[in-house]
């Protein structure tokens, strides 16, 4: 291969490898002949459209490599990932087990195929093979981040943060952790973390609504007017509420009959200002951000 060629190759993996598919992209318009056949360009190709949501796009052109490269282990872990982002759960199945009959002990994928089965709502299944993918990379970000993920859908968010926690000290830079990070720190009442790190993944990904829309709600939670309801959002209304009626009949009970009603129309003005007060700073913001 000339050198040319090697050198649109490298720097497409470079863009890549530091977040900007969109470049990768334009590295390999170019190519043409053998070049274009080149296992790196459908292994960079496929990973960039992936990155850039054109999943359809990602999955013929991962296709086209297996149809050249045959069983390749980064291909199909690509491809199952497209799959499952696609939506097309039993097809991405099958691409993992595929990879995995070549390399029953690859972490990545077992990851790829614990997340397929999250997303399909068995959890323990999942939870089971990002255990088996740690026992080769215990270190590895990508299986705190997959701890992270079952955590969640467990819903057990103290974990959750544990792990993501990890994940993110692992890249800084990385945003799915970012977005792990901060869905975590609000799930367990820090809105000051949770903003920060969910503001950080929304500014990396301009196009991405979804993480947009996360950033908007973790600066609506840790606007100022929202503080006194942290306890709403650090543990269930339903148990806040529970322990708020238990303590005005303990009141009683303790013949301190003033104290509990005080503490009972305090409690009425809490509830009136947690149902008015986030939707009339929602309201207020929007404006503000012109939406």
């Amino acid at each position: 291969m000339n050198e040319p060629i090697e050198a649109r190759l490298q720097l497409a993996g470079h863009w890549l490898q530091i977040g900007h598919p969109e470049r990768t992209l334009d590295e390999l318009e170019g190519l043409w002949g053998d070049a274009a056949l080149d296992y790196r360009a459908f292994l960079f190709r496929g990973a960039a459209l992936h990155a850039l949501d054109r999943n359809d796009e990602a999955i013929a052109v991962l296709r086209d490599g297996l149809s050249h490269y045959g069983m390749s282990g980064p291909l199909l872990q690509l491809l199952g990932s497209a799959l499952r982002a696609a939506g097309q759960l039993r097809e991405a199945e099958s691409v993992y087990l595929q990879g995995l009959s070549l390399d029953p002990n690859e972490p990545d994928l077992l990851l790829g195929y614990a997340l397929v089965c999250l997303t399909a709502g068995q959890t323990d299944k999942a939870s089971a093979l990002v255990e088996r993918a740690a026992s080769y990379a215990p270190e590895s970000a990508a299986v705190s981040s997959a701890r992270a993920q079952v955590a969640f859908a467990q819903g057990k968010h103290k974990e959750m943060r544990q792990h993501s926690q990890k994940a993110l000290s692992a890249d800084p830079e990385d945003t799915g952790a970012q977005a792990l990070h901060g869905t975590a720190a609000l799930l367990t009442g820090d809105a000051k973390s949770g903003y920060r790190s969910l503001a950080s993944a929304a500014a990396s990904n301009p196009a991405d609504t979804d993480l947009r829309g996360a950033a908007r709600e973790a600066k609506l939670a840790n606007h100022p007017l929202l503080r006194p309801l942290w306890p709403m959002q650090r543990f269930n209304p339903l148990v806040v509420w529970i322990a708020a009626v238990a303590i005005i009949q303990l009141l009683r009970f303790a013949g301190l009959r003033p104290l509990s009603t005080l503490f009972a129309i305090s409690w009425l003005a809490y509830c009136i200002y947690s149902w008015v007060a986030p939707p009339l700073v929602r309201r207020w913001l929007n404006w503000r951000w012109g939406s």
